[in-house]
């Protein structure tokens, strides 16, 4: 059963009518319910109440929720994301630097009422503190020396979030990431990166993240270049289809052979596989250093990624970004 839209959007205390819903029969058949044919349901009726018979939704705080639609025992989902009337999002939150390194806070700010109201106007605020300074007017950070977490806020209009930077002067790798679109995801865990050999024995090059609470990994970030990385640089990210992919991303196919940049998030609950599209983004590495423990680099990430559950659907794109700062090792032996 399906839903349309997949995913949508409410402010604080809209209303909207329920998605279209289509019923597939396994049959090679599809019908459109009867209203009284459908149960509705909320995932969280505290941030999206929905009329169980009517399917109205009425979005009450702000969060994302997902709704229900049930058919003859079959339930079909959307994902619906409620803002406040003036909402502000932090893209990036929490920061993974190195000294010397300078990143911009991304947000995204909207408001209910939009022209001929003016747009909110959005500061930058940071204590005096070593780790980092900050501009208030940009939110460019340029990272001093190591320490962290210390907090930012910014502000728009009379309305703020705050966020923290970490400033690493060591090989530990450690890298904060979000995925926003028809799946939603904050968090961090541990990354690295090696030069590895492919078939032919030139170096390639892969970044792996992965988020794992209680030792278990749950979401996996993974960036993979056909060539070494040697130094800083922007790298473009391109495309890999899932028939491109490797059976359980280990080492045959794009991995010992990479065909081109590409790229991947996935989450273990619900389970969602999504690869880079074509122009999909690139992977910024500002510095890489030799210090006594070994090789590290630092650098920032934002690609595109369309689930392979959703892989002919416009809604199933996905946005990744985030920032990290990791060992990097040689490896000379991986696809020998």
């Amino acid at each position: 059963m399906l839903l349309n839209p997949v995913l949508d959007s409410l402010f604080v205390g809209d209303q909207s009518p329920p998605p279209a819903v289509t019923y597939y029969d396994g049959q090679g058949g599809s019908f459109t319910p009867a209203p009284t044919q459908i149960t509705w349901g909320s995932s969280d009726a505290s941030t999206i109440s929905v009329n169980s018979s009517t399917g109205t939704i009425t979005g009450l705080k702000r969060g994302p929720a997902v709704i229900t639609a049930l058919v003859q025992g079959t339930q079909g989902i959307a994902l619906i994301v409620v803002s406040n009337t003036l909402d502000l999002t932090l893209l990036t939150d929490t920061i993974y630097l190195m000294p010397g390194d300078t990143f911009t806070v991304p947000v995204a700010v909207q408001k209910k009422h939009s022209p001929p109201d003016p747009p909110p106007v959005v500061s930058y605020e940071a204590p005096s503190n070593a780790v980092y300074g900050m501009d208030p007017g940009s939110g460019l950070i340029t990272a001093l020396a190591a320490g962290g977490p210390v907090q930012y806020i910014v502000h728009a209009d009379t309305i703020a979030a705050s966020g923290g930077v970490y400033v690493i002067a060591d090989t530990g790798g450690k890298f904060f990431y979000s995925v926003l679109g028809t799946a939603i995801t904050h968090v961090g865990g541990a990354i690295g990166a090696v030069n590895y050999s492919r078939s032919n024995g030139k170096l390639a090059f892969r970044l792996r993240g992965t988020f794992a609470p209680s030792g278990t990994t749950q979401q996996v970030v993974q960036i993979t270049l056909p060539d070494s990385i040697l130094g800083p640089g922007t790298y473009p990210i391109d495309s890999l289809g899932p028939v491109e992919a490797p059976v359980g991303f280990g080492q045959p196919g794009a991995i010992c052979t990479p065909p081109r940049p590409w790229a991947l998030w996935t989450a273990q609950s619900p389970p969602i596989t999504a690869f880079s599209r074509q122009d999909a983004g690139e992977l910024d590495i500002t510095q890489l250093d030799t210090v006594a423990s070994g090789v590290r680099i630092s650098g920032r990430f934002l690609y595109l990624a369309q689930r392979t559950d959703l892989y002919s659907d416009p809604l199933g794109l996905l946005t990744v970004r985030g920032t990290f700062v990791a060992p990097l090792a040689t490896d000379r032996t991986a696809c020998k």
